[in-house]
């Protein structure tokens, strides 16, 4: 008769611990990906994305726009610089969904790529959305 397999708890744990880091990191990676693809298309000029910057008027600015999103996704994923990449993607997208609803243009895509980078920034390390906030001490006569 076969016995079940038992594993030792150390491993059992560990395994936990790496599908937390797998699940932590799915959103970074898909923020990153999302935005590397948009990036290279902006940096190779596609002439989708040529016709809307023209038509937004931030045509000569499409390429230093490729430039700025793969460095401020290369701040985020690295963990010293994370929280000033997660204060330049959020104020980078922000910008981006201003300028779609004054163009009266939907900012669906800049919206969800703002959210999955918050979802991300949160599970990474949950303490970026405290950490702005400091405890004052009363003063004292």
């Amino acid at each position: 008769m076969l016995q079940p397999l038992a594993l030792p708890l150390s491993k059992i744990k560990n395994m936990k611990q790496k599908r937390k880091n797998i699940v932590n990191w799915f959103p970074s990676a898909l923020a990153a990906l999302l935005i590397s693809v948009s990036a290279c298309m902006k940096l190779a000029s596609m002439p989708g994305l040529v016709e809307i910057y023209s038509r937004t008027g931030i045509l000569e600015y499409i390429k230093i726009l490729g430039v700025v999103e793969l460095l401020f996704i290369a701040a985020f994923l690295i963990r010293r610089t994370m929280k000033v990449g997660f204060l330049l993607l959020t104020s980078y997208y922000g910008g981006a969904m201003a300028v779609e609803l004054s163009h009266g243009n939907i900012f669906i895509f800049p919206a969800v790529i703002l959210t999955i980078i918050w979802v991300a920034a949160f599970l990474r390390d949950p303490s970026i959305f405290t950490s702005f906030q400091t405890q004052r001490q009363p003063m004292s006569a």
